[in-house]
């Protein structure tokens, strides 16, 4: 083997061994059992991240601010985000990335202040 093909060879294993280490850590968070607040965990949580929300109402306004999966545990039937100020966004998404799925949305005064449809 030439020592060209070697050196050619050391440089791909190091940077698979760079690329495989930097492997991205995602965490799951529930709402309420890690935190009460649908917003807390948005505030806690870091990009990447999943934030299953168990049945019940929840009364808040969120912003999303960065790539999140937000999901309802079990669907839009049993769980349910009412609007704290009906004049703003139920969830307003402020960045790209983020998947919010399976809720009902309530009271807010417009499509608009509910942020779309979820």
């Amino acid at each position: 083997m030439k020592k060209v093909d070697l050196v050619f060879i050391l440089a791909i294993a190091c940077a698979l061994f760079v690329c495989a280490s930097r492997v991205v850590s995602t965490t799951t968070y529930y709402v309420p059992d890690d935190y009460a607040r649908i917003l807390w965990a948005v505030d806690n949580a870091s990009a990447g991240d999943t934030i299953v929300v168990r049945d019940g109402v929840y009364v808040e306004n969120v912003n999303v601010d960065k790539s999140l999966d937000i999901r309802s545990e079990n669907g839009s039937a049993e769980c349910i985000v009412q609007a704290a100020n009906p004049d703003d966004h139920v969830f307003e998404v402020l960045a790209d990335y983020v998947t919010i799925c399976g809720f009902t949305i309530k009271n807010a005064t417009d499509y608009e202040s509910a942020g779309g449809a979820f």
